[in-house]
């Protein structure tokens, strides 16, 4: 899933950076190993994903949640250390985070599956 998948899973953390950091891996675990739709990187989305982020954090004053983030930040200095090679090989530093031959989604039904879960993480912190 996307960075806004597992920021506005991570909130429901609330206030306590541990649980953060617990529930940003089970989120990571659970959403890239059964949702995970492994889609080549494409810029618009990197943008869509960013500002919707941005706005939920902004919505929610709750930037510690990013600490949801951090087996992607991990994964980021990997690659950065190891070379981009390691990505496109599948010999990534988290088992969650390697292809695993799932189907591709498209661009509408990650779209619509991050709603929902956005929209029912932002009903429970209301």
């Amino acid at each position: 899933m996307t960075p806004i998948t597992h920021i506005a899973i991570t909130s429901l953390a609330r206030n306590n950076p541990l649980a953060s950091l617990i529930w940003g891996s089970v989120s990571h675990w659970l959403l890239d190993e059964t949702c995970s739709e492994y889609r080549p990187l494409k810029i618009p989305m990197i943008i869509y994903e960013a500002i919707i982020a941005i706005c939920f954090l902004l919505y929610t004053k709750m930037w510690w949640c990013l600490l949801g983030l951090l087996p992607d930040v991990i994964e980021a200095g990997y690659i950065a250390i190891k070379g981009i090679g390691v990505w496109h090989s599948g010999e990534l530093f988290w088992w969650f985070h390697r292809y695993k031959g799932q189907k591709i989604w498209t661009l509408k039904t990650t779209v619509m599956v991050e709603a929902v879960l956005v929209a029912i993480c932002v009903c429970f912190l209301n």
